[in-house]
């Protein structure tokens, strides 16, 4: 048996990349009320890389659709990054098409839910992102939730 200790949620550090202000607010104000107290935000995946430089954090929350640089493309870059390739990467998006659901979990999502997120849906899926990384030998691709 493995025991993995994990952190109390208010510790842990979370991004959360929307090009929508009133998206962003809503899912932090969701991870506020799930216990989540470390947040920041980016609008699009080229701010969200830049801060990911500077300040580190142990989960990101993207839309694959952010304006400029979008989601997928930043997923490629941050995955070819030898310093957050193993970051615990949740895709929240209004894309359910299976190309985008087959390209997000190919480049290791650790979930993926439709917008808006229920809180339930976003703390469960955000649970086992940080779970699975302070545990690599879980399961880590979760299937699109709604």
């Amino acid at each position: 048996m493995t025991i993995v200790r994990v952190m109390p949620r208010g510790r842990y550090r979370i991004m959360v990349v929307d090009s929508q202000p009133a998206m962003r607010m809503m899912i932090c104000s969701q991870l506020r009320g799930l216990g989540y107290g470390v947040l920041t935000c980016a609008h699009d995946g080229a701010s969200a890389l830049v801060r990911l430089k500077t300040e580190p954090v142990d989960a990101v929350l993207m839309d694959v659709e952010t304006t400029g640089t979008g989601g997928l493309e930043a997923l490629v870059a941050l995955r070819a990054d030898p310093a957050l390739r193993h970051l615990p990467v949740v895709v929240i998006t209004t894309r359910a098409e299976r190309e985008t659901v087959e390209a997000s979990l190919a480049l290791g999502v650790s979930g993926y839910l439709i917008k808006p997120p229920k809180g339930a849906a976003l703390g469960a899926c955000l649970g086992r992102a940080l779970l699975n990384a302070h545990d690599p030998g879980r399961t880590t691709a979760v299937p699109p939730a709604a």
